[in-house]
């Protein structure tokens, strides 16, 4: 009897100090590992809604740049200090300026189908503006747009006669040639979008140049 008894005490007397402190132990990890696991599948899950963010934003970026340059039209503006330009040039390095067709009227409003564009880099932004009337006066501001973010290395450069060149006009010209000169042939855009590296687009301008002395 006293076995018996001995036996049922040490049954009935639960979990001794060492035991308890082992299966503390014992949850702590399989907690600390759920959680990194956890923070691990939530970290990856924003990346890829990132790259996807960034991938979309640049499918349209690219889409409406491609849309903009193939509506060019030949169409010399004034701009707001009432000096002639062309068609299309390039003001600075990194800036383009055009006029474009194409802007749909529902409405039918009392305004032209054209519109005056300018793409150009400012502190990293991508940046689309738009003029609604051709000669602008000085009080007239552009409607800006923000295409993508964490741009650098902006580059443009025009194709026109069989080869490159990163002004346009020409400064060889005149004034009255440079307000006159045509669209050229082709645009390349090249620029750097952190975490896609060097982009590189090439535009044909239909109506460049007479569409090469109409030459398919």
């Amino acid at each position: 009897m006293p076995m018996i008894k001995s036996a049922c005490r040490r049954a009935t007397s639960g979990f001794t100090l060492l035991e308890l402190l082992v299966a503390v132990a014992i949850l702590a990890l399989l907690a600390t590992g759920a959680y990194k696991l956890l923070t691990s599948t939530l970290a990856v899950r924003e990346t890829t809604q990132q790259h996807q963010q960034q991938r979309l934003a640049l499918q349209k970026a690219f889409n409406l740049i491609q849309r903009d340059f193939q509506q060019a039209v030949q169409r010399p503006v004034r701009d707001e200090y009432g000096d002639a330009q062309p068609a299309l040039y390039l003001p600075q390095a990194n800036v383009v300026e055009f006029t474009r067709t194409g802007w749909r009227n529902p409405m039918g409003e009392t305004r032209s189908e054209m519109v005056r564009l300018r793409y150009r880099v400012e502190n990293g932004e991508l940046i689309r503006e738009r003029w609604d009337m051709l000669d602008r006066v000085r009080t007239a501001a552009p409607q800006r747009l923000v295409l993508l973010d964490n741009v650098s290395d902006f580059r443009l450069r025009i194709y026109s006669g069989g080869g490159w060149s990163s002004e346009w006009p020409l400064l060889t010209a005149n004034a009255t040639e440079r307000s006159n000169t045509p669209i050229p042939e082709g645009v390349e855009m090249e620029f750097r979008l952190e975490g896609k590296g060097m982009l590189r687009r090439l535009i044909r301008l239909p109506e460049g140049e007479a569409s090469a002395s109409q030459t398919p």
